[in-house]
């Protein structure tokens, strides 16, 4: 059984350790634990997950055969020597911190740690989360396949090479569901004006969204088909559409997108 330490024990600790603690209970194949300065955050963990906590990172990097740093990124940099000190069993390391490059965490773990990068986001609280992983340098494909078999417990994943790219995930899934949310308030706000109670406009747009992305997932088709599909000629969606196009909607997203990508790059000193 391999032990699987979580470094933070938040709400993103909470959810990929609690997919990992029941994907295990048919297979005995991971034990978890987590450490975290605050008791209410481990005591969390332990409700929820049924994991170990401990309050010492020495502690659990002794134990852990998979290191997952959960922290903030401002915080990791003061935790790397730590780590680098107790982590005498050569664990694999996964990061979940926006923005610290691998070059910054290989530099303070050691040039043989085996690191990962991974990129979740917030629906990963629900299991329906979206996580692309890169490797580092001395990453072998088995810690690459392990880390993919821990988030997907949590969701979909995906495998890149190019660390470039994870500004510009970070961009589409770690901010996109900030951006859908923004729309969402938006739609509800049109609905009241037009309208319709509060209440009913938001199981209204809730289940217009969710509907949708369903049907997207399941149907195969591209999203462009399936916008054809629901416009008429002459008719409502085809007006709205309309409207959206005279307003910049696709502009928007291209701003929202480039300023978010723009901004991840920064934060990494890119």
């Amino acid at each position: 059984m391999e032990t699987i330490g979580f470094i933070g024990a938040g709400n993103m600790a909470c959810a990929l350790g609690g997919g990992i603690a029941r994907a295990t209970e048919s297979s005995s194949s991971f034990e978890v634990i987590a450490s975290d300065p605050s008791p209410d955050a481990r005591k969390r963990f332990t409700e929820e997950v049924g994991g170990a906590t401990c309050d010492s990172v020495t502690e659990l990097a002794r134990r852990a055969d998979v290191v997952i740093l959960a922290v903030k990124p401002q915080i990791l940099p003061n935790l790397l020597p730590e780590i680098s000190a107790a982590n005498h069993r050569d664990s694999l390391i996964v990061s979940i911190a926006a923005g610290i490059p691998l070059a910054f965490m290989q530099a303070g773990l050691g040039a043989s740690a085996r690191i990962i990068r991974a990129m979740p986001n917030t629906p990963a609280l629900i299991r329906r989360g979206m996580t692309v992983l890169v490797p580092g340098t001395a990453a072998t494909p088995e810690d690459l396949a392990l880390t993919g078999r821990l988030f997907a417990t949590a969701g979909r994943v995906l495998t890149h090479e190019d660390e470039s790219v994870l500004d510009a995930v970070t961009a589409v899934s770690g901010s996109g569901p900030g951006f859908f949310f923004a729309y969402a308030e938006a739609m509800i706000a049109a609905g009241i004006r037009a309208g319709l109670s509060r209440e009913m406009t938001e199981v209204l747009v809730q289940e217009t969204l969710a509907g949708s992305a369903e049907l997207w997932r399941s149907s195969g088709q591209p999203a462009g088909a399936l916008r054809e599909q629901v416009t008429s000629p002459g008719g409502t969606t085809e007006a709205g559409l309309a409207a959206l196009d005279d307003e910049g909607l696709a502009a928007a997203a291209d701003a929202a997108v480039a300023a978010a990508t723009a901004r991840s790059r920064q934060l990494s000193g890119n």
